[in-house]
């Protein structure tokens, strides 16, 4: 199997942590969670709805952290065993030369808060 590609491509499925901002105040950590398809969907749209249920699933991982320690703690191990300790993000790497910009001309959101 090839390297994954990092841009997002049609029928990818995507989970976006956009924060929840006031003018002229420090961000204070929260965000909303949404879910989104990046178009066009070549796939069926069946196909489509099990993408998207997945990404609900492990978007609901996150209210569900706030109120179990024990949860968190398995998932951050985990975390750090798939991908390195969260705080390690290297940001320079994730910014793309398209001006980070996540949703096209083409996307369409298929559920999540708006």
């Amino acid at each position: 199997m090839d390297a994954p590609e990092e841009s997002l491509r049609p029928n990818d499925v995507a989970m976006v942590l956009r924060p929840i901002t006031v003018a002229n105040e420090p961000w204070d950590g929260s965000f909303e969670i949404l879910i989104t398809g990046i178009g066009p969907a070549t796939m069926p749209e069946d196909s489509i709805r099990e993408l998207i249920s997945m990404a609900m699933l492990v978007a609901t991982t996150i209210p569900m952290m706030e109120g179990d320690v024990d949860l968190t703690e398995k998932i951050m191990v985990e975390c750090a065993k798939l991908y390195g300790e969260a705080g390690d993000v290297d940001i320079q790497k994730m910014i793309t030369e398209d001006s980070g910009h996540v949703l096209t001309a083409n996307s369409k959101t298929f559920g999540g808060m708006q």
